[in-house]
């Protein structure tokens, strides 16, 4: 978990009443080059100075210096003899190895920023700097504190974090008017007896350390608002923290703790707590939990242990925003699996997961984000439709065989993980969660979508891969917003070369080449919202052979049914018009707005004969000889829908046996492509079986007339 109180800004010099003073003297760019007047502010950052100009130091009045983002390797010691009003000193981002000896001279000093350096110890005159309230040493090499530390009385702020620390000074319980103390990311082993004293202390940070255990005087911090312990080797926290009365935010993740404490009940003003990682196991928690919140915890994270029950109590958390209780096992194999050797424990990946939700669950009317991922659910309580604020819900990896009809009250909820589940159907009412953005379906045993789907209209991410789907559902085409579209895997009744995989991908599915990419100024893929349904390749002329000798049944109605809705996309439709020109050896390969014309097999050519071809001019038509049935009539079927239901009637009409043709629009008395476009994985595909003219509607290309080039 990110460390959650921020580090220490450099001093906002645009924010403070002060003239900015740079030198007169030619040792610095001309740009910087200005008077001197009282209480001076000097800036020289990213400079790329290797080293201070001497005539800073005739800024004797100077009380803060920028030095940040240089290349200084070292601070002069006549610095400190010179500049000794300076009150706030920044040398952020440079090389520095060490701080001048007679540093302490800085009486008046009240903020260092010396982060991102090379430190590696401070000076013994460090001490003095009695009137130091913020002192920031982030990201240096430091492994000890002087002995005397804790004579900096005023210290408020201390941030050293990303060091090697080792151990704290016994001084250090002597900050008493310290507030913040960030010394995460160290090598802390145990704290010192005295830590009591920081009476002061608000927020604290001690993260990715070795801590094993906290002292005893750790309760004695009755001001302490923030803890943060994550990422250290706690088996067991003191109850001395139940007296920090004030505390608002607990986060003790990835360490070892077995239990969660009972006194954690009397916290009183926690908002957020966070236990994720650990090893409780093998129990449920106390009764007595919920009653911590005194109707103020807010977010609440327990995922990554193997809770079994969770208390019917857990229903009186009625503020509660977030709620992680997913397992994580798979997290825990990767990231503490040798942790867990190496103390001698055995780790059980079935181990007793979170099975059954309290029957109340739903009276965590506030709750926004739910994990549940990983664990054992068998089914939700009804009472789960009145999380009526749920806006995330993840319950990924469980054992749900079906959703409460409750489930479609969630009219809140934009994003749900359902994926790796055992879900055969979903709810009538489902398509009533209006606000969905994104649904993750994939990893069930779901047959077939309720028709309420197509109301889904806010959709823009579903997927459907690895399901038991035999057709492509006819809802898809009203979901106008979608953008990814996933159905890969399914047991759809098609031949294994044209089984329907669907990738999103904005283009103009079978647009003409010759059209241009922008129009009025917008990209054409800006403007196309629909789903692209692909077909996978044709097959090689050794399986072409195979299956001229076993003919497949084209007029298989799954088979119709996933063409037409392929067509779908633009609503196209036959036309009476005759005139067609001999089939053009192209097709258009489709990426966003990018276009281009590539050769098609020669094979493909190859199945049209002479006699076809003269046969196709005596109607008006082609008449490409299909490579499975040799017995298709030498004309094309024309047909003109008389109602919206085209789909219906053109099955009627004409038999999936007639070859058909593509034609553009706006020029009715030229054919530009002449076949059918199955849009492809990265292109779309001829399908030389199976061919009709269709016409593409008007509003697909608005502006086909303005676009089209003069066609040769």
């Amino acid at each position: 978990m990110e460390v959650r109180n921020s580090k220490v800004e450099e001093p906002d010099l645009a924010s403070e009443k002060r003239l900015q003073t740079f030198l007169s003297n030619q040792q610095l760019p001309q740009k910087h080059q200005a008077e001197q007047e009282e209480n001076h502010v000097l800036c020289l950052k990213s400079l790329d100075l290797t080293s201070l100009p001497e005539s800073v130091l005739d800024l004797t009045h100077v009380e803060q210096l920028v030095l940040d983002h240089n290349s200084l390797t070292s601070v002069p010691d006549q610095l400190c003899n010179t500049l000794t009003h300076l009150r706030i000193l920044s040398v952020m981002g440079n090389d520095l190895e060490e701080l001048p000896t007679l540093f302490g001279n800085l009486t008046f000093l009240r903020e260092l920023h010396a982060s991102e350096n090379c430190l590696q110890e401070l000076p013994d005159s460090f001490s003095k700097l009695k009137e130091l309230r913020r002192l920031d040493l982030t990201g240096n090499e430091l492994r000890m504190l002087p002995c005397d530390f804790g004579c900096l009385s005023h210290l408020e702020t201390f941030m050293v974090d990303e060091n090697h620390l080792k151990a704290l000074p016994k001084t250090f319980g002597s900050l008493r008017r310290l507030e913040t103390f960030d010394a995460s990311n160290n090598k802390l082993e145990t704290l010192p007896e005295t830590f009591g004293g920081l009476s002061s202390l608000k927020v604290l940070n001690l993260s990715s350390n070795k801590l094993s255990c906290l002292p005893g005087s750790f309760g004695d911090l009755p001001r302490l608002q923030e803890v943060e312990l994550s990422g250290n080797s706690l088996s067991l926290l003191t109850k001395d923290l139940k007296s920090s009365h004030c505390l608002r935010k607990l986060y003790v993740d990835n360490n070892v703790l077995k239990e969660l404490p009972s006194w954690v009940s009397v916290l009183s003003s926690i908002q957020e707590l966070s236990l994720r990682d650990n090893k409780l196991m093998n129990q449920p928690l106390p009764e007595c939990f919920p009653a911590c919140s005194g109707g103020t915890l807010r977010v609440l994270d327990l995922s990554g242990n193997f809770i079994t029950t969770l208390p019917c109590s857990l229903g009186q958390l009625e503020r509660l925003e977030s709620l992680h209780l997913g397992s994580a096992i798979g997290e825990l194999e990767r990231r503490h699996f040798q942790n867990v050797i190496s103390a001698g424990d055995f780790l059980n990946p079935t181990g007793n997961w979170l099975c059954v939700l309290p029957e109340n669950f739903g009276s965590l009317r506030h709750l926004k984000t739910l994990h549940l991922d990983e664990n054992q659910l068998t089914h939700l309580p009804e009472s789960f439709g009145s999380l009526k604020c749920l806006e995330f819900l993840d319950v990924g990896q469980n054992w749900l065989k079906e959703l409460p009809d409750s489930f479609c009250d969630l009219n809140n909820l934009q994003f749900c993980q359902l994926s790796k589940n055992h879900l055969q159907l979903l709810p009538i009412n489902f398509g009533r969660l209006s606000s969905l953005v994104d649904l993750r379906l994939d990893n069930n045993m779901l047959g077939e979508l309720p028709e309420s789907f197509a109301a889904l209209g806010q959709l823009r991410t579903l997927d459907l891969f690895c399901n038991e789907l035999r057709e492509v559902p006819g809802a898809l085409k009203y979901l106008t917003n979608i953008r990814r579209l996933d159905m890969d895997k399914n047991k759809f009744d098609l031949p294994p070369e044209l089984v329907p995989n669907v990738i999103y991908k904005p283009t103009y599915a079978a647009r003409d080449p010759r059209l241009k990419d922008t129009w009025r100024g917008r990209n054409r893929a800006d403007r196309n919202k629909v789903e692209v349904l692909k077909l996978d390749p044709l097959p090689s002329e050794e399986e072409e052979e195979e299956e001229k000798e076993e003919p497949i049944l084209w007029n298989d109605s799954i088979l119709r049914q996933a063409m037409k809705k392929s067509m779908s996309l633009w609503r196209s439709h036959t036309s009476e018009d005759g005139s067609h020109a001999r089939v053009e050896r192209s097709h258009t390969r489709v990426e966003g707005s990018h276009n281009s014309v590539e050769d098609l097999p020669r094979a493909f050519n190859s199945q049209f004969s002479e006699e076809e071809a003269s046969a196709g001019e005596s109607t008006g038509t082609t008449t490409p000889e299909s490579p499975v049935s040799p017995t298709f009539p030498s004309a094309t079927t024309s047909f003109v829908p008389e109602t919206e239901n085209w789909e219906d009637e053109i099955e009627d009409v004409c038999p999936w046996d007639t070859p058909v043709f593509y034609r553009h629009p706006s020029r009715r008395d030229k054919v530009v492509s002449g076949m059918q476009f199955v849009p492809c994985k990265d292109h779309v595909e001829p399908v030389v079986r199976v061919r009709f003219l269709y016409e593409v509607e008007d509003g697909q290309f608005e502006d086909a007339d303005e676009d089209v080039e003069s066609l040769s």
